[in-house]
């Protein structure tokens, strides 16, 4: 009994390390492993074209998706993909269209899985078309020293909204910034805040310092 006891205990923590090194082979080559699954997620459609989806049916799919374990285990956990639309759709007069669903328009979260196959192959979708309003930008900062001269550029942006929405918008304005720490001339990227899609999303804001007297 002794002589067993002996051999199970000989070196007994190289034998732990040993088994533990062994498990984390097995999960590497485990999550390196490519797989195929079938996955449900909800959607998310991303308009690239000049009009807002405003409902869409079904809100889930199914893809059968192809890639790392691990990757896949991701996926099903977030359970949502974006949708890239077509930049022109086919739509009667009440806005609603059927839009066909394709591999390559599916952006999934992880990098290495790839859509295989999309069930269902259509959404039909409703949309409210978009016009161009062209409006100016405001600052929207605090701190402002009296010697400072400031200029955006450009200090005006498209935004794209719905045509019954247009008199709702008169301007944009800015991300708010602090400009209490500024001593001398300088140059801030902001971005533009707006619920709705603005081109350029962002502008530069200049800063200048003004000469005594002037």
């Amino acid at each position: 009994m002794k002589g067993i006891f002996d051999f199970i205990f000989y070196k007994f923590h190289y034998k732990v390390l040993a088994f533990v090194f062994a498990i984390l082979l097995w999960l590497l080559a485990t999550n390196k492993e490519i797989t195929e699954a079938e996955i449900k997620v909800s959607i998310n459609p991303i308009p690239t074209g000049n009009y807002e989806v405003v409902d869409y049916s079904p809100k889930e799919i199914e893809l059968t998706v192809e890639g790392y374990r691990k990757d896949l285990l991701i996926l099903r956990e977030k359970g949502q993909v974006n949708v890239l639309m077509p930049k022109e759709l086919s739509l009667k007069e009440n806005g609603e269209g059927r839009v066909k669903l394709k591999e390559e328009n599916i952006l999934l979260p992880v990098s290495s899985a790839k859509v295989k196959k999309v069930n269902p192959r259509y959404i039909d979708v409703k949309v409210e078309k978009l016009i161009k309003k062209v409006v100016p930008v405001k600052l929207e900062a605090t701190g402002i020293r009296r010697n400072l001269k400031l200029i955006l550029s450009p200090n005006y942006v498209i935004v794209y909204v719905p045509e019954k929405r247009k008199k709702e918008v008169h301007l944009v304005k800015t991300e708010k910034i602090d400009l209490s720490s500024i001593k001398g001339n300088a140059e801030i990227y902001l971005n533009i805040v707006s619920k709705f899609r603005v081109e350029p999303d962002r502008v530069k804001l200049i800063i200048r310092t003004k000469q005594e007297g002037r």
